[in-house]
């Protein structure tokens, strides 16, 4: 991954999608994954699972945090924080990519 995508900010209205043609599997609500590209195994908990399930479409970080809102209990600013925290990881292993 170049720099400039590493370096790229996530906006509230930043469109985010899973990369295609990520081999994965869901266990008991749970995903794990196999990145072709990085030769790596990944793991997911239940609510990055979930972020997983919901970028399987093309989604705008603020509506990411308003579905995460709603479906569990947790503040707009710590939802920001872990969410922006997860898919930052996610750019940064090329899992996930900006529309």
């Amino acid at each position: 991954m170049g720099i400039a995508a590493k370096s790229r900010k996530i906006e509230p209205d930043t469109i985010l999608k899973r990369k295609q043609d990520q081999l994965f599997s869901e266990i008991d609500g749970e995903v794990l994954m196999l990145s072709i590209e990085n030769s790596e195994y990944y793991g997911m908990d239940k609510v990055g699972s979930r972020i997983w399930q919901l970028l399987e479409e093309p989604l705008s970080f603020k509506q990411l945090i308003g579905i995460l809102m709603d479906e569990y209990e947790v503040t707009e600013e710590q939802c920001t924080k872990d969410t922006r925290k997860f898919i930052e990881q996610l750019m940064e292993k090329e899992l996930v990519e900006v529309t």
